[in-house]
């Protein structure tokens, strides 16, 4: 068993993954089970796992609900020794920017480590508002 701690040990925590769905929310059970993988792969703890699937979950939904027609989501996992960096992007219709408040985005924030929710202004390109949100979270799960 020694052995394979060791090999455990030694191996890369370090990734970065990207995944760019169709901002639709039939797409959500694929986004959970990929966060899923991606992260119990990297040898976090199920409980870090878990508020990292249910936080994103959050955040995708709402980007969804605020998206241009046509619009995909693009996530990126980025994770080594110490956390998982979490960034969603989509376009969105309206500049208001995303809900902030009520359960949902309290939700969030209780289960990341850190949250940030920048807006662009309008892409003509793109037909709307580009929008990111980031979240962390420590393999400790406290902020550690």
């Amino acid at each position: 068993m020694h052995a394979n701690s060791t090999a455990a040990e030694e191996r890369s925590l370090r990734g970065r993954l990207t995944l760019r769905l169709p901002a639709e929310s039939g797409y959500l059970a694929m986004l959970r089970a990929l966060t899923e993988t991606v992260l119990l792969t990297a040898d976090f703890t199920i409980d870090v796992v878990i508020d990292t699937r249910v936080a994103l979950d959050e955040v995708a939904t709402t980007l969804i609900t605020a998206a241009v027609p046509a619009a995909e989501i693009e996530c990126e996992f980025h994770f080594d020794e110490e956390l998982v960096r979490v960034r969603a992007t989509a376009v969105t219709a309206s500049d208001a920017g995303l809900v902030e408040h009520g359960f949902g985005w309290n939700l969030v924030r209780t289960l990341t480590d850190s949250l940030s929710v920048t807006g662009e202004d309008f892409d003509a390109v793109r037909c709307g508002y580009p929008v990111v949100v980031e979240f962390t979270k420590h393999r400790g799960g406290d902020g550690e």
